[in-house]
């Protein structure tokens, strides 16, 4: 066998090992040494991260124009508007202005919104923001690939014309210039129904001034009769049923379950709403309750104010006899017990 001399380099494979230089240890009974073993390193594992996927956020895509194609409504509220864009179905609250507005429903393409009344019931321009249910403002779309910037020229006519009062409306995004950096914004425009407008300031100026004058009263019982006097100023004309002539009462204008009665028959003129769908409720409709539960109605009002709030909507009225010019239907019923319902007027 061959000797082994200085600064030989053996490098020898046994049983998977590999010798190399420096590390040489003496096998007992064998001719060649044996390196120290070092495991082969095998290729790197390959970490794969599970992708993220982030929640879709609401979005509002362009102006969006209601079938009439107006973009405002009545100070006094109560209009349905619709707003359109992507990802709307988490959208769960609205205002206009300062006044929370009812989410009537909302899809993924479509949020449907019912404005509340104007403050003070004035006229103009106010901001509109839709929250989704994380209380995150729903952002307006602009800039490139999206229109944003005009509502049709028929809308923008409409803001100066009168309006029917049960008409919807629309939600539009102003025009802006390329040159504008502010990020656009929903706007929805109050302008005056007049005939709610003429219902609401004669309530105002005879809740405690009495028009004895014009119609009379009817002591201790006068609230139907004054409700009747509100819906004459709001643009009602009396018929066979329902009518003061001569200084006589016909019983729908002077009773209050008459009246329900006469109401019923005349969906024309106002259709009812049961406590439940007092998120319908709005200025200048009719408020009625029975006391007792006894199926009669007890007592008629004129609403005048109707708030949306966190916590649901409160409801003010106007009445006779116990005279009121803004008086709360729940702080009523906790005061009294039984039940209320309401007429939507037309």
């Amino acid at each position: 066998m061959a000797s082994l001399t200085a600064g030989s380099t053996i490098v020898a494979i046994i049983a998977g090992l590999s010798i190399a230089p420096g590390d040489v240890r003496a096998a007992a009974g064998a001719d060649v040494a044996v390196a120290s073993a070092t495991p082969t390193p095998t290729p790197s594992a390959t970490i794969t991260m599970p992708t993220v996927v982030e929640p879709a956020q609401p979005i509002v895509r362009s102006a969006v124009v209601a079938a009439d194609g107006s973009p405002a409504g009545p100070v006094t509220g109560g209009t349905v508007v619709t707003v359109t864009g992507t990802d709307l179905a988490d959208v769960t609250s609205a205002s206009f202005g300062e006044n929370p507005a009812q989410v009537v429903s909302a899809t993924t393409d479509t949020v449907t919104l019912q404005t509340p009344a104007a403050t003070g019931l004035s006229t103009g321009s106010v901001a509109v923001s839709l929250y989704a249910s994380t209380g995150e403002a729903v952002a307006v779309a602009g800039g490139a690939g999206v229109d944003t910037t005009s509502a049709s020229a028929a809308a923008t006519a409409a803001l100066t014309d009168a309006i029917e009062p049960t008409a919807d409306a629309a939600i539009t995004v102003p025009s802006t210039s390329a040159a504008t950096t502010d990020p656009p914004v929903l706007t929805f425009t109050y302008v005056p129904d007049p005939r709610i407008t003429a219902q609401i300031d004669y309530v105002l100026a005879h809740w405690q001034n009495y028009n004895s004058a014009a119609y009379g009263s009817i002591s201790g019982n006068d609230c139907v009769n004054f409700t009747s006097q509100s819906l004459i100023a709001r643009g009602w004309t009396m018929d066979a049923d329902w009518s003061y002539v001569a200084g006589k009462y016909s019983s729908a204008w002077a009773s209050s379950t008459a009246f329900a009665a006469y109401l019923a028959a005349h969906p024309e003129r106002a259709t009812p709403l049961t406590a439940a769908q007092r998120a319908e409720v709005k200025v200048g409709d009719i408020v009625q309750f029975d006391w007792d539960n006894s199926g009669d109605k007890d007592h008629t009002g004129i609403v005048t104010r109707v708030e949306q709030t966190s916590t649901g909507v409160d409801i003010y009225y106007a009445g006779h006899t116990n005279n009121t010019d803004y008086r709360s239907v729940d702080e009523s019923l906790a005061l009294s017990g039984g039940s209320v319902t309401y007429w939507s007027v037309a």
